[in-house]
């Protein structure tokens, strides 16, 4: 068995590893922009305009890098496992750090009925949000992918 010559050639499902990457950099990418959107435009925070501009992002980049590393637009099924896998990904990394964050913060180190309540409810909201974000990038992916022709890439 030969060994992988770069991230191209390792895969995580039918798609290429390097196309998580790249979506992980939409992903900063669009938060950055939601982020000044909403200062400089609205001047104010709102949550939900971050989160979009990410989810619009990364499905533009998965769909289109994935259908130049296979030479041929993603499938339905391949956008789905991709857009599922990102998301598992994101969530293995971020609610770790979400669940850290707001440990740190107790005081005295007892977590209240009231506390867990609401982390409890924090909680379903962001498992919600997330599977909301898996759909909407699965369906974005799939418009891509069926409306923008593949770019060759070089072997």
């Amino acid at each position: 068995m030969d060994a992988p010559s770069d991230l191209g050639d390792i895969s995580l499902g039918s798609v290429p590893v390097v196309v998580y990457a790249a979506m992980f950099g939409a992903t900063v990418t669009g938060q950055l922009f939601g982020m000044t959107f909403d200062a400089v435009v609205l001047g104010r925070h709102v949550v939900w305009i971050p989160v979009a501009c990410s989810v619009v992002l990364e499905a533009l980049v998965g769909a289109r890098l994935g259908s130049a590393r296979a030479r041929r637009p993603l499938t339905a099924a391949e956008c789905w496992s991709s857009s599922a896998y990102y998301s598992i990904g994101l969530a293995a990394v971020s609610l770790p750090l979400w669940a850290w964050f707001g440990l740190s913060r107790l005081q005295g180190g007892a977590i209240s009925a009231r506390a867990a309540l609401h982390a409890a409810a924090s909680l379903g909201v962001v498992l919600g949000a997330l599977l909301v974000a898996t759909l909407v990038r699965y369906a974005a992916m799939v418009l891509v992918a069926r409306r923008l022709p593949p770019r060759e890439t070089a072997s």
